[in-house]
């Protein structure tokens, strides 16, 4: 398997390529919480009023084992790390990440000047390749094939003998990181795993990467399969709220069962065995972008009692906007030698009048403002997405600083780019506070933009690790699980 992908393994902060990621059920404190508003927001929900409950807060108990919980209190006013819930639902977790790129690299520098020689002197945009490549802010990409070798890809090849090649590189790289994922998230794959998620939208082939990865990790032929293809660059952010629908609806039998209770998504894009190289700009365009690579995450439900550990990712909800009359924006079609994407001219603009509305909108329905949130995963998807998306919400650069990181070193690798993000997240979060608070977004065809609203789980405030608990008390009814999240008092 070494030879399908490179043994580096990149650990957030330490330059490896894989990492667990989990998080902390509960946000930084915000001081504009109110003592008497609770929110509960689902992942594909909407807020709702509960009936009152005692006031409950975050508590920092100074014992040796660190715990931070909640308990029945009078209200007190938010410190900087402690929120307020009154009453806590279950929460989808992401308790791992894995991520993995093919071993086959090549710098930027070194495909524009070969892609220049390949359209020839007299192309009109030969002179224009070099800039163009020099502005993505891209310093390598990881491919599973090499497009621009003629000895070995033939770029005039059908999509139907693309598709092959598609499953015979994307199976293997999925297996290793996905097996990765499970291992790191410490779950029996057999007894545990009660759903995949295959997330894709480069290669369309069936039976596909899911059946693989069924037999190669050993998931019972019991487990549900679900496919999410060609929802572009956003598509990690339908996957990741379709696990979380079926980790949150199967926690109250786990109560009894222990098995079939969380859910594995697997991101894989080979953009590289699509690749034409026709002599259009938005060709040029789509060869200076796009990189090869795959992630996964374990999904798992938690609720009262249950401990979370540093860098666990606890999700609060998530969103989806379709943006109007933007449909131009972000096209993705099935041609005869290929599966192709479009991207418009006016993608910038849609961008920057549709991130800060869609963002603020989401965060006001947790009674948040954007100063309440530490961390801000924005899609690595190139220069104009990144700068466009911060102006809109009126952030500064450094905050995407992890985004161009992620940018520079693999390019833009579709759904999989976020979950990289995510990752490197949070494993640098853990060491900050107790708790960080984030959003993470992306874009898909619509153009839509899709996102989750998530804490971190952090090291206590002395240095040691500890360990997260719910303890409020009292619990949602669980016969109509179509809720999670926070309850904020």
């Amino acid at each position: 398997m070494n030879r399908f992908f490179s043994d580096r393994r990149e650990r957030a902060a330490s330059g490896t390529t894989t990492t667990t990621t989990a998080s902390s059920v509960f946000g930084a404190a915000h001081k504009r919480l109110s003592n008497g508003l609770s929110i509960a927001m689902g992942l594909g929900g909407s807020p709702t009023s509960p009936s009152p409950s005692p006031k409950t807060q975050v508590k920092q108990h100074d014992s040796p084992t660190g715990v931070l919980s909640l308990s029945t209190a009078s209200p007190v006013k938010a410190s900087r790390y402690h929120t307020q819930p009154v009453q806590t639902r279950p929460q989808a977790i992401i308790e791992s990440i894995a991520t993995g790129v093919p071993e086959h690299s090549r710098t930027q520098t070194d495909v524009a000047a070969q892609v220049a020689e390949l359209f020839g002197p007299d192309s009109p945009h030969a002179q224009r390749i070099p800039r163009l490549y020099a502005k993505t802010r891209i310093d390598k990409r990881h491919r599973a094939v090499d497009p621009l070798d003629a000895a070995t890809f033939d770029r005039a090849m059908p999509i139907r003998q693309r598709m092959d090649l598609f499953l015979e590189h994307a199976a293997p790289l999925a297996i290793d990181v996905a097996s990765r994922a499970v291992e790191d998230a410490h779950v029996n794959a057999a007894n545990d795993i009660g759903l995949l998620v295959m997330v894709t939208s480069t290669g369309f082939i069936a039976p596909g990467v899911d059946v693989a990865l069924m037999k190669a990790l050993g998931l019972d032929p019991s487990v549900a399969r679900v496919v999410v293809n060609f929802m572009g660059c956003a598509a990690a952010m339908n996957g990741i709220r379709t696990a979380a629908d079926y980790v949150l609806a199967r926690y109250g039998q786990q109560q009894q069962t222990h098995k079939k209770t969380k859910a594995l998504v697997v991101c894989v894009e080979l953009s590289s065995v699509n690749g034409v190289f026709k002599e259009t700009l938005n060709d040029v365009i789509i060869s200076s972008l796009f990189g090869d690579g795959c992630a996964a995450l374990v999904i798992g439900a938690r609720g009262e009692g249950d401990g979370l550990a540093p860098g666990e990712i606890a999700l609060r909800g998530s969103f989806s906007r379709l943006v109007g009359d933007t449909e131009d924006g972000i096209t993705l079609g099935v041609n005869a030698d290929g599966i192709t994407c479009e991207l418009s001219p006016r993608l910038p603009e849609y961008i920057r009048s549709a991130v800060g509305p869609a963002v603020e909108g989401v965060l006001g329905e947790y009674s948040l403002v954007k100063d309440d949130v530490h961390l801000w995963a924005i899609h690595p998807g190139g220069p104009k997405i990144i700068e466009e998306s911060l102006a809109s919400l009126g952030l500064k650069d450094e905050v995407a600083a992890l985004s161009w990181d992620m940018l520079a070193r693999y390019g833009n690798m579709l759904s999989v780019s976020l979950p990289f993000v995510l990752q490197r997240m949070a494993a640098e979060a853990k060491a900050l506070r107790p708790v960080s608070t984030g959003v993470a977004f992306s874009f898909g065809p619509g153009i839509t933009v899709e996102g989750v609203v998530f804490d971190i789980a952090g090291a206590s405030p002395s240095g040691s690790e500890h360990r997260l608990a719910f303890d409020a008390g009292m619990l949602a009814d669980f016969s109509a699980l179509g809720v999670s999240g926070l309850h904020l008092g």
